[in-house]
């Protein structure tokens, strides 16, 4: 009898170390991280109504290159002023033939993307983008060259600084700098 007693204890003892090292493997795991994008209204930081370029790329999967970012900026901000269309003979403003209205081009982008501007994109089928190339959209201040910080937009932000400068390095072969666009072309240019 105190063998089965002692048996009973035993595997008693056995269950319950079970159990709790099965509650406490569980609870000792940090719960998965879901890939979190912000909101329109977290992202907008300074309550603007409108999201920068910076403000926007929160809202974008994380590790996105800034240059695929601002082609996607570029083609939903529209809301700016509109070129103006001059009529070749007046030199005036030109007139709808049909309506008489002002003529008006391209839109010109205001540097902001309003939710308005945002809900009109995500509900068209084809999805606009700018058609700049990646060297141009990555020339933020749009001096025709490429400064070290603007060649790291062309990569994920989770390449390592030191290889994005190394390569910026070996293709800034004039040592200016700066990347022109012929020094940016040469083959393999994005290779980290």
């Amino acid at each position: 009898m105190k063998n089965n007693i002692k048996s009973l204890l035993t595997v008693a003892a056995s269950l319950s170390a079970c159990a709790f090292t099965s509650a406490a493997e569980s609870a000792a795991k940090p719960p998965k991280t879901p890939k979190y994008h912000l909101t329109f209204e977290q992202a907008d930081a300074d309550h603007s109504g409108g999201l920068t370029i910076f403000e926007f790329a929160t809202t974008q999967g994380p590790g996105t290159p800034m240059v695929e970012i601002r082609q996607r900026f570029l083609g939903i901000d529209v809301s700016g002023a509109f070129e103006i269309i001059i009529d070749s003979l007046t030199g005036e403003q030109a007139l709808d033939p049909v309506t008489g209205e002002l003529l008006f081009g391209d839109p010109i982008p205001d540097g902001v993307v309003t939710l308005d501007e945002l809900k009109a994109y995500r509900a068209l089928e084809e999805k606009p983008k700018s058609d700049l190339s990646r060297f141009d959209l990555a020339d933020f201040d749009g001096d025709g060259q490429l400064s070290p910080v603007e060649f790291g937009y062309l990569v994920s932000q989770r390449v390592p600084v030191k290889n994005v400068l190394r390569k910026f390095d070996k293709l800034d072969t004039n040592d200016d700098g700066f990347l022109s666009k012929k020094e940016f072309k040469k083959p393999n240019a994005l290779d980290l």
